[in-house]
């Protein structure tokens, strides 16, 4: 049986919190919450997800909000161009080409379609398959399909587009104001309260097939958070002990 993981709410920097909460969000009402059995609960998880999101709310017209945006289509067209790249070359005349097109497929298969996934999961799916692609192992394949050139592009694009999301994200650092703390106080218990509820029906065995579904995936996102905070402080940790100590004055 498959329960609900704990996460660590607290130490989550706003945005990811905020994030986090509307992923939670989407995948109740992807479920339903009548599947979920959380009618009780989910109007008080939706009041309060709607009064943090107004806490943090930045102007969508904004430039910096507007170059995400087109900094994402930009990425996702080039990750597209690839794809396609790599299944038509499947089909070529020149037997090297198939054989490396069948080669860098089957990493592009890995990952899936990254253009489905949230802002930080598509960031980190293509950095780690362009991280596979530039091995030297698959560098040879990539010349042979003549895109080593298109991978550099989605390279410097996911690059571009991380430095915007954390540009923005120092904003909502800088927006930690009481209000946000006091919303965040009172939606984490409703929170957890629906993992209660949730993790009850394990217990009890009458969790249905979607509730199932639903755990499997929010234990997904919960690792991903959970990785990096860690990830987070073990680079703190790092730059205290690396940071030089200071003589003591007699």
């Amino acid at each position: 049986m498959e329960f609900i993981q704990t996460i660590k709410l607290a130490r989550m920097r706003n945005n990811e919190h905020y994030q986090f909460m509307s992923e939670v969000d989407k995948a109740i009402n992807k479920a339903t919450p009548a599947a979920l059995q959380l009618e009780g609960v989910y109007p008080d998880f939706a009041g309060g997800l709607a009064r943090l999101n107004g806490s943090l709310l930045i102007d969508p017209g904004s430039v910096k909000t507007e170059e995400i945006a087109t900094v994402d289509v930009g990425r996702d067209r080039t990750w597209s161009a690839l794809n396609e790249r790599v299944k038509s070359s499947l089909l070529s005349p020149i037997e090297a080409e198939v054989a490396s097109a069948k080669a860098i497929k089957r990493i592009f298969d890995l990952y899936g379609n990254v253009r489905s996934l949230s802002y930080n999961e598509e960031s980190a799916a293509i950095s780690n398959l362009v991280e596979d692609l530039e091995k030297s192992k698959n560098e040879a394949h990539c010349n042979t399909l003549g895109i080593t050139s298109w991978v550099a592009a989605l390279k410097q694009q996911n690059l571009d587009f991380q430095s915007l999301i954390d540009s923005r994200n120092l904003e909502l650092a800088n927006k930690d104001s009481g209000d946000v703390k006091v919303l965040r106080d009172e939606l984490d218990p409703i929170y957890q309260n629906i993992v209660k509820r949730i993790n009850a029906q394990v217990t009890l065995e009458i969790a249905t097939p979607a509730t199932e579904a639903f755990i499997r995936e929010l234990n997904q996102r919960i690792k991903y958070y959970n990785e990096t905070i860690t990830a987070r402080d073990g680079r703190a940790s790092a730059a205290e002990e690396d940071s030089p100590v200071e003589p003591l004055v007699e």
